[in-house]
């Protein structure tokens, strides 16, 4: 289903990314120690007082203050599906979570910039990551239940749900700074690189 958005909802995400990219664009320049909410207000024409209905903080603005969400059709889709390449798919929707929040690819490629000379923009990225691991281990929980025999301990699935969940979000960690060393190679690339890594690494473990 196409999202249906009002005018001001328009205008309102317009907003956000303007400021958002002259946030980015301003560290980029002039270093992160050196930015300043006036400044980034000044590159957006607008007052603080605009600034801080969008934003807590000017790092917020750097990286985007809404934290990731799962989408609704996707978390479906994953829980109803009987692929057989269970960690693909959990990467697959942990990667396209975590890149939500970044429209344009020159918006993400210039984050990841970011990331490399600011480690700890990179470590509050991943903790907002963090925050969907509940939701994530969930999903995968309902998945493998789908499948699993009348005998198996719902503990245990569980279990194998959470590791599994905070797993893929050190695997989300390893794919970022690899993005970082590549200067934002496609992702698409990256995330079958990455798959197919895994599963070789974890048949020879």
């Amino acid at each position: 289903m196409i999202e249906q958005l009002s005018g001001r909802e328009i205008k309102h995400r317009e907003t956000s990314l303007r400021i958002e990219r002259n946030a980015v664009d301003l560290v980029l320049r002039n270093g992160l120690d050196n930015l300043t909410v006036d400044m980034i207000c000044e590159a957006s024409g607008i007052s603080q007082r605009t600034f801080f209905n969008y934003f807590k903080t000017k790092d917020a603005a750097v990286i985007g203050d809404e934290p990731p969400k799962i989408d609704e059709a996707q978390a479906r889709a994953f829980i109803a599906t009987d692929g057989p390449d269970l960690l693909a798919e959990v990467l697959e929707l942990v990667v396209t979570t975590s890149l939500r929040g970044s429209p344009d690819t020159t918006l993400l490629a210039d984050r990841l910039r970011l990331f490399e000379r600011n480690p700890q923009l990179l470590l509050k990225q991943m903790e907002r990551m963090n925050r969907i691991t509940t939701e994530l281990s969930e999903l995968i929980y309902l998945r493998i239940n789908r499948n699993a025999t009348p005998t198996a301990s719902e503990s245990e699935l569980r279990d194998k749900a959470n590791l599994l969940a905070h797993a893929m979000l050190g695997v989300l960690r390893y794919m970022t700074t690899q993005w970082i060393t590549s200067d934002g190679s496609d992702t698409t690339d990256s995330l079958t690189h990455t798959s197919r890594l895994l599963r070789t690494t974890l048949r020879t473990l």
